[in-house]
C-alpha cells in the first residue's frame, strides 16, 4: 500500500481545510496515511489528537507523537534541576470538567488561596497533564501518554521557553529551546487599497499614490539539542528534516508539510518531493 506521512507542527495546521482537504484525498486513493504530531509543546498532543480524530474518525489515520517515534532511543538521566517533582498531593484539591467535549477533569491544588498546581486527567484518572503554578503563572509542566511522563516543559514568567523530550525508561532525548528574535516586516501598497493598518503610521508624508507601512514583532525560534550524541540543531526544521528523514528512511512515502513550514525547509528538504497542505 503506498504511504503518506503529514508532519504537524502546530494546532493551527490541523484546523486548515487544506489538511482535511488532502487526508480525505488520499484515503479515497487507499493511501495509507501517517500523521506525526511535531509540535514542542507537547502539552498541545492530546488536544491535536482529538482534533484528528473528530476529523477524519478514530482509527482512519495513524498519529504518531514525537514522543513515540523517541520511546525506544537511548538517553540520559534527566538532571534533578529538571525534574517534574507532584509536591502539592496533600493540598485541598477542587475538581472541575475540562469543558472540551470530553469527559477529562482538572484537578486545582489550592494553598494559601492561591491555586499552585493543576492536573488534567482522563475518565480513566490516568494523567494528561500537570503543571506547577506561581502568581497565576505556570511556572513548569509534565506531559503524559499512557501514565508515563513523555515530556517536561519549562516557564520564565509565564512564558514556555524550554522543552524536554522523553524515551520510555524516562530518560531526557531532546531539549527544544526557544528564542525570541526580531522581525520587521514593511508593506507598499496604493493609498487607496482597502487593508487597514489602524495601529501602524505611514512612513512616507509625500503625497504620492504609494504609502509604505512597517511593522515590528518578537518571533520565537527553537534550536535543539540531541543529548545522545550532543549534535546540535540551530533550527527546529533542521531537526524535523534529519529526524523524519531518519525515521521513515525505509517507507517510500510522501512527505505533506504545512506551506506555512515551506520556506523554513527548504534548505533541509532539496533531494525530497515534499507537498504542502
Amino acid at each position: 500500500m503506498k504511504q503518506a506521512i503529514f508532519l504537524v507542527t502546530s494546532l493551527a495546521g490541523i484546523k486548515k481545510l487544506t489538511f482535511k482537504q488532502k487526508i480525505t484525498m488520499l484515503r479515497n486513493d487507499d493511501i495509507q496515511i501517517t500523521v506525526v504530531l511535531g509540535m514542542v509543546q507537547f502539552d498541545e498532543y492530546e488536544a491535536a489528537k482529538q482534533l484528528i480524530q473528530t476529523m477524519v474518525g478514530a482509527g482512519r489515520v495513524i498519529v504518531m507523537s514525537l514522543a513515540e517515534l523517541v520511546r525506544d532511543k537511548p538517553g540520559i538521566a534527566v538532571a534533578e534541576k529538571d525534574q517534574f517533582t507532584a509536591d502539592y498531593r496533600d493540598l485541598d484539591v477542587k475538581r472541575f470538567s475540562a469543558g472540551d467535549n470530553t469527559d477529562d477533569v482538572i484537578l486545582r491544588y489550592v494553598a494559601e488561596g492561591d491555586i499552585v498546581a493543576e492536573e488534567v486527567v482522563d475518565a480513566d484518572g490516568r494523567l494528561i497533564t500537570a503543571t506547577k503554578i506561581s502568581q497565576n503563572q505556570p511556572v513548569a509542566a509534565a506531559v503524559y501518554e499512557d501514565d508515563k511522563q513523555i515530556g517536561l516543559l519549562h516557564y520564565t514568567d509565564g512564558k514556555h521557553d524550554e522543552s524536554l523530550l522523553l524515551n520510555g525508561a524516562g530518560e531526557l532525548v531532546y531539549r527544544f529551546i526557544r528564542h525570541d528574535h526580531h522581525v520587521t516586516y514593511d508593506y507598499e501598497m496604493q493609498r487607496t487599497s482597502k487593508m487597514a493598518f489602524t495601529n501602524l503610521i505611514s512612513e512616507t508624508d509625500e503625497k504620492t499614490d504609494q504609502v509604505s507601512y512597517r511593522l515590528s514583532e518578537e518571533r520565537p525560534y527553537y534550536e535543539v539539542v540531541d543529548h545522545v550524541d550532543f549534535h546540535r540543531f540551530n533550527s527546529i526544521f533542521e531537526f524535523y528534516a534529519e529526524f523524519i528523514s531518519t525515521e521513515f528512511a525505509d517507507v517510500p512515502a510522501s512527505l505533506f508539510i504545512d506551506l506555512n513550514d515551506n520556506p523554513h525547509f527548504a534548505a533541509y528538504l532539496q533531494q525530497l518531493l515534499i507537498f504542502n497542505y
